[in-house]
């Protein structure tokens, strides 16, 4: 038991590493450098925003899967309960994956439209979308990290 229980902590936080890794290298590094040589619109630029889409969902599933037998595991775990503050923090990192989920499917659907749109005049604004996208997915994930630190310590 122990040996799943470790193994699970080092995939669930790889698997964050991964993704939240991957979105803030996307927001810091490639945006800027594209938006700076007037590349968005290059079938480059769109092929590795395909490329990042899968990315993110092959850290997706093992994140949940892993952070569902995290919580099962736990002694602390009880269904429904949120008197003490581990049970809550744990109910904003839920809220927080649940969202980051939703936004990944969201950056998909985006991403889809921006292939269709390469020489359209909706492109830019597409592009707004799937940017704003990330950062909101950069904001929540740094509170999940935030809740799940604090459940570390409490």
């Amino acid at each position: 038991m122990d040996f799943v229980l470790w193994a699970s902590r080092v995939v669930h936080g790889v698997s964050v590493i991964v993704w939240l890794g991957g979105l803030i290298y996307f927001n810091a590094v490639a945006r800027p450098i594209t938006e700076h040589h007037r590349a968005t619109r290059s079938t480059l630029s769109v092929e590795i925003l395909r490329r990042f889409q899968s990315f993110i969902w092959s850290s997706v599933w093992p994140l949940m899967f892993t952070g569902l037998l995290l919580m099962l595991l736990s002694p602390r775990f009880v269904w429904f309960d949120y008197s003490t503050s581990w049970a809550r923090l744990l109910a904003v990192k839920q809220v927080a994956l649940l969202l980051l989920f939703f936004f990944a499917w969201q950056m998909g659907k985006v991403g889809r439209k921006l292939q269709g749109e390469i020489e359209g005049e909706q492109f830019d604004g597409w592009w707004m979308a799937y940017t704003k996208l990330v950062k909101r997915s950069i904001l929540v994930g740094i509170v999940a990290l935030l809740s799940a630190a604090g459940m570390m310590v409490v």
